[in-house]
């Protein structure tokens, strides 16, 4: 479920949002999207022919939802054989090409394009002399041609009765690409930005009454003015936070939802969001949680200035720089907060339904009174960004909804869990407990190899044995175990308690043993739990850490030096047997990791810490059905060469995995 659709649910939890307080890369002007990503300024490219970009645009009519379940009438400019869309589309233009705009009009009377703030002339090939520009008639074409040449965020809108159709809604945005490169809003090296994090919030007001008297071919009295709502990319609250291209909202196709992660050395570039009002009224606009940073202003650079709220004036556009830095990075175990939060018994949440996740900390999830539902994927924060205006933070008058988003701050690298469960398939404990994986410590998981007992005396010769018990070792395929100080192989009967051997391997001589000798397996396989993984995330990593000792005795680590067990981790393909693919050390659903780190690697007795990646889409490895929200990641460690291995332990210090929430 979407981070909009979880908000569809209750409305009135979200009153929530006014008192309180995903990296998807959004393309530009270089190239065309092959797939819309879920958040961020979705750019439309046009074609490119040399210097020169062109855009294809049709002025239609069409119908948007509201969130309260009304439709109003619009007009639109929207690509040519494309679908109706509100607003029109983002064009995306490089510093100093030229721009081509063809219009077709299939509106019942005339209409243009003009664009703000260009320092060269535009000129029209077609049409017939407007007030502001060229118009062109119901049915007819016209091409607009202009060089871009100051960088910046710019807006594009009707020229023709600008009081009646720009409020239908014939508006867009215009985005100028500095030369400096896509990652820059200006030519300013102050303006760079992280381009997955670059935002558009187009604003804009409805009067629903003025709309419906031109759909039924009514008087349009502009005097008679009165906005019902409030619109930020062509959607109201809660719907600014649906994912660019939600099916929900097929004509309106760009959400307003801003997110961030804290800043990090790795990464230091804030977020870019452009702000551009198409309206009649001036909005004063608020972002709760945190200050922005504004540059510029018309798409001209201006003094940089800190705000915690700015008017966007009628026909204005405004750039601002956000980020997010986590000055106290506050960790319950690291560094708790000096004061202890509320006990959860007494918190109420309104119709039971909140945004928060239970924990004061980011990226923690805690406790919540019975029956509370909470739309927190993994201890992410929420903060309301909306206009001031509080009459327009509403649909219809109703409250709240209308020009608002939320600001989604995300733990930095993105959501974390740690395993709440263990399954020792091939192993036995040592000591310590699940728990000790939750970080890197001096705390160990510590496992040692499963053990059984020979019922009867064994010659040198035999290669049919007996165990008391095949439990927890492999079911399938050869594997070594140690007798004594003998290796021998396990060739066939795995699974049962008749094994079929071939003796003294590497390096050691096939012997007598007595009685009741002990057999012990080779190699450790246990696998970790992890809940709650939302479904939809992506780019989930999994990080291990853990070294193997010599002893399977002692309290601490005895160091080995030869002969190192070879560790494979492993992780749960839901897709290939549910469950049953992942239950025990040789299911067919375990896939190992893929490299980097090539695996197996060497482990000894220094703790060894790994990450691996899977980019793209998390679900085969997230469990659905009565195992929704479920991961699992094995962790096999063989000692399997010579000469004469022994039985080792495993201590684990710390897995845990990353993903990226829907």
């Amino acid at each position: 479920m979407s981070t909009s659709q979880r908000i569809r649910r209750s409305l009135a939890g979200l009153a929530l949002a006014a008192g309180l307080l995903l990296p998807a890369v959004a393309p530009t002007a270089s190239a065309g999207p092959e797939a819309v990503p879920p958040i961020g300024m979705v750019c439309t490219p046009g074609t490119v022919v040399g210097a020169t970009r062109t855009f294809d645009l049709v002025a239609s009519a069409g119908t948007i939802d509201t969130p309260d379940g009304n439709s109003v009438f619009m007009w639109s400019y929207s690509p040519a054989g494309g679908h109706f869309q509100s607003p029109g589309p983002v064009l995306c233009a490089g510093q100093g090409q030229t721009v081509v705009v063809h219009l077709h009009n299939n509106l019942p009377e005339a209409t243009s394009i003009v664009f703000p703030g260009q320092d060269a002339a535009v000129t029209a090939t077609g049409g017939s002399a407007g007030l502001l520009t060229s118009e062109v008639a119901p049915g007819g074409d016209i091409t607009y041609t202009f060089a871009v040449g100051q960088p910046g965020t710019y807006l594009y809108e009707s020229g023709s009765d600008v009081a009646k159709q720009v409020e239908m809604g014939l508006a867009g945005a215009l985005i100028v690409r500095p030369a400096l490169g896509d990652d820059y809003a200006y030519t300013n090296a102050g303006t760079q930005f992280a381009p997955s994090r670059e935002y558009l919030l187009l604003l804009s007001d409805i009067d629903s009454d003025l709309h419906h008297a031109v759909e039924v071919g009514g008087t349009y009295d502009v005097n008679a003015l009165r906005n019902r709502y409030f619109a930020i990319n062509g959607r109201e609250f809660p719907d600014t936070i649906q994912d660019n291209g939600s099916a929900l909202l097929p004509n309106q196709p760009y959400g307003a939802l801003v997110r961030l992660q804290p800043n990090s050395a790795a990464d230091n570039r804030p977020a870019l969001i452009r702000m551009i009002n198409v309206g009649a009224v001036n909005h004063p606009f608020h972002p709760h949680g945190n200050h922005t940073l504004q540059i510029a202003q018309d798409g001209r650079l201006v003094a940089a200035t800190e705000h915690f709220g700015e008017t966007i004036g009628s026909g204005q556009t405004e750039d601002f720089l956000l980020r997010w830095d986590d000055t106290d990075n506050w960790s319950p175990t690291a560094n708790p907060l000096p004061v202890a939060q509320p006990n959860y018994r007494n918190v109420f949440f309104k119709d039971g339904n909140t945004w928060y996740s239970g924990s004061p900390y980011l990226g923690y999830k805690g406790t919540l009174p019975v029956g509370t539902t909470s739309q927190n994927a993994c201890g992410e924060w929420y903060f309301p960004l909306h206009s001031h205006a509080l009459n327009e933070f509403t649909n219809y008058d109703q409250g709240f909804g209308g020009m608002g988003t939320l600001l989604r701050v995300d733990p930095a690298g993105g959501c974390f869990g740690s395993p709440t469960t263990s399954s020792l398939v091939g192993a036995s404990l040592k000591s310590g407990a699940v728990g000790a994986l939750g970080q890197s410590d001096d705390v160990y998981y510590q496992l040692n190899p499963k053990t059984t007992t020979r019922p009867t005396a064994t010659t040198a010769a035999q290669t049919s044995i007996t165990v008391a018990s095949a439990v927890g070792f492999p079911t399938t395929g050869s594997y070594f175990v140690r007798i004594d100080n003998e290796v021998v192989q396990v060739t066939g009967g795995q699974g049962t308690t008749t094994w079929t051997v071939a003796r003294g391997q590497l390096g050691t001589a096939a012997t007598t043993h007595g009685s009741g000798a002990v057999v012990t397996a080779l190699a450790t396989d246990w696998y970790a739990g992890f809940g709650g993984v939302p479904a939809g995330s992506a780019n989930l990593k999994v990080i291990y850490e853990g070294r193997n000792c010599a002893s399977t005795t002692a309290t601490t680590c005895t160091a080995l030096t030869t002969n190192l067990p070879q560790q494979t981790v492993k992780i749960c393909n839901w897709t290939v047997a549910g469950a049953a693919g992942c239950s025990t050390a040789t299911s067919a659903g375990w896939t190992t990791l893929p490299g980097a780190p090539a695996q197996p690697q060497n482990v000894g007795s220094t703790d060894v810490s790994s990450t691996w990646t899977l980019p793209g889409s998390a679900s085969a490895y997230i469990g659905t059905g009565s195992y929704a929200g479920q991961v699992r990641v094995l962790v096999h460690t063989q000692r399997f060469t010579g000469p004469a291995p022994a039985a080792f332990s495993t201590w684990g210090d710390l897995m845990k995995i990353v993903y990226d929430a829907p």
